[in-house]
């Protein structure tokens, strides 16, 4: 049986708080393969931002993560920290939102990323200094030496997420996970980092984490996740151009050109135990709020509801 890059298997985070314990994500399941472009959509506090933390072995210390996640068919919730952060180095890379924070500002661009390429096998200074030059230079410095010698608050939000960009480049990751990695880059800069990083690291699978929809058609798969739950997964064109699940349709009817048709609370009711989508819903019933409804598969697409 063919290993899938990643595999996520009803994987949950709960946290624990002065309450008690409360669950942030629920059961998820997906893959993403060799070459694929998985969108994991929805909006801010769904779970998104979490679920990429559980995969990385990053959670808060309050959390914890249970089921299994498979990174080319080894479980990493079963790695001891010092493996898990050898496979950070090597096997995956985690693109940041904000390409500025996530680097040093008082070291200079080039040792943040000599120590990158030094827990890749690469020792002497001078291989350093060229692979350095050269992954700025995929990225689209037309002046990588210049780059090496600049600090990170001299550098705009978008090639600060280039920088970021060519350290995840050096270490030939199976899997990079890029966390709203355009947010607070303007239009035009934005789309050039995209195609950057498509071009960057055709032979991955890359999770694209996002609220939008125009960076969700890019990719192959996307997973639509609502309150901690994937709601709808699968073939890209199949459910943004057809989309069945009642929470789907609720964004892409929210876009600007579709007049910012938000489905409303019917009758002002919520459910602590059903779907939790359902005082929105215009297809829930009686049903809906005794019960969670599962994943089930309609051809390319998995959908969580009742009546669809």
């Amino acid at each position: 049986m063919e290993k899938h890059v990643l595999e996520l298997k009803d994987v949950s985070v709960t946290a624990k708080t002065k309450s008690g314990m409360s669950t942030i994500i629920h059961d998820i399941c997906f893959t993403a393969d060799k070459g694929d472009r998985l969108a994991i959509v929805g909006e801010s506090g769904c779970g998104k931002t979490m679920t990429a933390m559980a995969i990385f072995g990053l959670l808060p210390g309050n959390c914890h993560a249970t089921g299994k996640i498979y990174l080319n068919g080894k479980n990493l919730l079963e790695l001891k920290p010092k493996e898990m952060n050898a496979f950070r180095g090597k096997e995956f890379a985690f693109i940041p939102q904000n390409g500025s924070e996530f680097l040093n500002p008082v070291l200079k661009i080039k040792y943040q990323m000599f120590e990158t390429l030094k827990a890749n096998g690469i020792k002497k200074k001078r291989d350093m200094f060229a692979k350095a030059t050269n992954l700025l230079y995929q990225v689209g410095f037309e002046n990588p030496e210049t780059i090496l010698n600049k600090y990170s608050f001299q550098l705009s939000g978008g090639m600060a997420q280039r920088v970021i960009l060519a350290i995840g480049l050096s270490s030939s990751p199976q899997l990079v996970i890029a966390d709203e990695p355009t947010r607070g880059v303007d239009e035009k800069n934005a789309l050039l980092f995209l195609d950057r990083l498509d071009d960057s690291f055709q032979n991955s699978a890359v999770i694209l984490i996002t609220h939008s929809i125009d960076i969700a058609e890019r990719c192959n798969k996307i997973a639509v996740m609502y309150a901690g739950m994937i709601m709808e997964y699968g073939d890209a064109k199949v459910i943004l151009q057809q989309a069945a699940h009642p929470y789907t349709q609720s964004l892409i009817n929210a876009l600007p050109e579709n007049g910012f048709n938000i489905y409303q609370n019917p009758a002002g009711v919520s459910s602590e135990t059903g779907c939790p989508f359902y005082a929105q819903c215009p297809k829930a019933k009686n049903i809906c709020t005794e019960q969670i409804p599962k994943l089930h598969q309609v051809d390319t697409v998995w959908r969580r509801c009742f009546f669809v």
